[in-house]
């Protein structure tokens, strides 16, 4: 499932201290849940160009944390620097992609709060990375002291985006049923009781998607008229 995935990747940008070990799962997981929700946005699409990138830059991140362990740790300033810029333009422009992406499908299929924090999200998203990146370079003008205070400010800023970031993708893979999601099954309780619910519940599921992805057909095709 494609915002199942997508969370599950994203959950783990989470670890702000020793990413260099799970930036190459994260990307990983979050390229295949892009790649799905792909077919239903373009935002998805270029979010998934993006996760390639990190994909790529994450895999050095491992090697360069690999060789740290096994080898010596590596004293070179401008590196650390680099790579930590690097990562957070990579970071921040694949979440504002993502977000916009949600605020897309949320609208096509009639869920305006989703929409609208997703909207207000990736504003806080862009503000917040380029905090990161002016941060991580090398700032020899600024006072030591407010740059800590800065930097733990911008990381708690960063945590904070996250948690309510997981929260929107986590509405979305409750609310928004991709194609092919609705052959997912769970497996069969002991309880009559409980497999009763489950069944009633997975048709008022699909209904409800069935109308949303043809309301989502309906406005695809008003677009396309107002065009011609």
């Amino acid at each position: 499932m494609g915002f199942g995935t997508l969370f599950i990747g994203y959950f783990l940008l989470l670890n702000l201290t020793y990413y260099g070990f799970t930036d190459l799962i994260a990307a990983a997981l979050m390229l295949l849940g892009l790649y799905r929700l792909s077919r239903i946005n373009k935002h998805f699409l270029a979010a998934s160009v993006v996760a390639v990138l990190f994909l790529v830059f994450g895999f050095a991140e491992f090697g360069i944390a690999t060789y740290e362990i096994f080898y010596r740790p590596i004293s070179s300033p401008a590196l650390v620097s680099t790579m930590s810029v690097m990562r957070s333009l990579a970071v921040g422009t694949l979440t504002v992609l993502m977000l916009n992406g949600i605020e897309g499908v949320a609208k096509e299929v009639d869920l305006p709060d989703i929409a609208t924090k997703a909207k207000r999200l990736v504003i806080i998203a862009a503000f917040t990375y380029t905090a990161w990146m002016i941060l991580e370079a090398p700032l020899s003008f600024m006072d030591d002291y407010v740059l800590g205070v800065l930097s733990l400010l911008t990381i708690l800023a960063t945590i904070a985006l996250l948690i309510v970031n997981l929260t929107v993708i986590y509405s979305c893979y409750m609310h928004i049923c991709m194609p092919g999601d609705e052959q997912l099954k769970d497996k069969p309780s002991k309880f009559a009781f409980v497999n009763e619910y489950r069944a009633r519940k997975a048709e008022r599921d699909r209904e409800t998607a069935e109308k949303r992805l043809e309301l989502m057909k309906e406005r695809a095709e008003k677009k396309k008229g107002q065009k011609k």
